[in-house]
């Protein structure tokens, strides 16, 4: 059993940013019924693969573990089906533009007198309020807007967006933060409440540090490059002579052990390198030094060497790298479900360990409308009624 057993949530929501939270909540137990409108998720075509699994990349990565209706919430008849759902769910999880849902009779306060325990959780592009909390967002936006861009690149590239969809999936991850804390409170109060989280917000929780440094110094840090704009020295992405590694928090005790590991004994006793502000003071020398010496040594034999020296080193992995890595499979990171119609399917295990009520993986996502009966069965439509309701385009996926 997970820890979210017995805990339903109605999720109205598409792309990463809803869908990716409401999935972190199914893979602790929640049952999480995704309504869709009757074109679907719009992920369910974003990055076409093909295979034993066949559909989006995007859908396939966010969409475990839960049950899929399609709805047309356009019509009032099909507003009535998800107020029905919702008459003995804990959570409402939505992610579309401000303002959608209170027209359709589906907003917090439409709800919050007659649901007094539901939680209601939002992800938005840039909060419940301020002059541009009506706007529409995505991920790369989302890092525009939240300060990523400006500080990834070097002054060569310019401003450049992480090669992955942090803003979307940071958010996701903040938002089932949120409704954790609201399901936990609500055992104390008895209540629900408003959940929101939005993907400005996410993206500026995710520089606390390098945006307090701002704040408390009126200084820009600047762009990362190949380490970080607020760290000096070691701390970086070197290059070796067939890959690349990085490396961080070269102590005065580890530097004897790095220099002993590169080979290069004589620079542990060098007088601009043998302590911690001195590397740091003679920073452009330090890496002037080091650049060739790295450069000569295979990644894999260089890495290798310095973790047995103590050292906070990794190679730089590929994706191709991380689906061979022993440790993420021993750690179930990288996993494997075994399916009745597709055979056996790779997929990113939960980062979450819990040694009692542990996540697990059950299902493939979904595929369009494949429990929309059995869930209008759960609300007591005979099969005359759900096919009146097919009948009317109600229900079911567009022609």
């Amino acid at each position: 059993m997970g820890p979210l057993d017995g805990i339903k949530v109605i999720e109205l929501a598409n792309g990463i940013h809803g869908p990716y939270a409401a999935m972190l909540l199914a893979d602790m137990g929640a049952d999480v019924i995704k309504v869709e409108p009757p074109f679907g998720d719009m992920n369910r075509v974003a990055a076409i693969v093909e295979g034993k699994y066949s559909g989006g990349s995007q859908f396939y990565a966010c969409n475990r573990n839960k049950r899929a209706m399609c709805v047309d919430l356009t019509r009032p008849e099909g507003v009535t089906l998800v107020l029905e759902l919702l008459q003995d769910a804990d959570v409402l999880l939505e992610n579309m533009r401000p303002g959608v849902l209170d027209r359709r009779g589906l907003g917090y306060e439409a709800l919050q007198a007659e649901l007094p325990r539901l939680i209601y959780a939002s992800a938005t592009g840039y909060g419940p309020v301020g002059p541009r909390a009506h706007l529409a967002s995505l991920d790369i936006v989302g890092q525009a807007a939240g300060g990523m861009v400006a500080h990834t690149g070097t002054e060569e590239t310019g401003p450049l967006p992480v090669g992955a969809a942090i803003a979307d999936h940071g958010g996701a991850l903040w938002l089932a933060y949120g409704i954790l804390a609201a399901l936990y409170g609500r055992e104390k109060t008895g209540r629900g409440q408003r959940v929101h989280t939005s993907l400005l917000g996410s993206q500026i929780g995710l520089q606390a540090w390098e945006m307090s440094h701002y704040m408390l110094t009126g200084q820009e840090s600047g762009r990362g490059g190949t380490g970080h704009p607020l760290a000096r020295g070691g701390w970086r992405v070197f290059a070796a002579k067939d890959g690349h590694f990085a490396l961080a928090g070269v102590t005065d005790e580890r530097w004897q052990g790095l220099c002993q590991a590169l080979g290069v004994p004589e620079l542990a006793s060098d007088p601009r390198f043998n302590s911690s502000m001195g590397r740091l003071e003679n920073s452009d020398e330090l890496l002037a030094t080091l650049e060739p010496v790295f450069a000569a040594k295979p990644v894999r034999e260089l890495v290798e060497a310095l973790e047995d020296s103590d050292q906070i080193v990794a190679m730089v992995m590929n994706y191709a790298d991380l689906y061979e890595d022993e440790q993420a499979k021993a750690n179930g990171y990288i996993t494997w479900l075994q399916t009745v119609d597709n055979g056996e399917l790779p997929m990113v295990g939960s980062p979450v360990h819990l040694s009692e009520t542990p996540t697990s993986i059950r299902s493939i996502p979904p595929d369009l409308d494949a429990n929309t009966v059995e869930i209008l069965h759960g609300l007591g439509r005979t099969d005359e009624e759900i096919a009146a309701l097919y009948e009317a385009r109600i229900v079911g996926p567009a022609t």
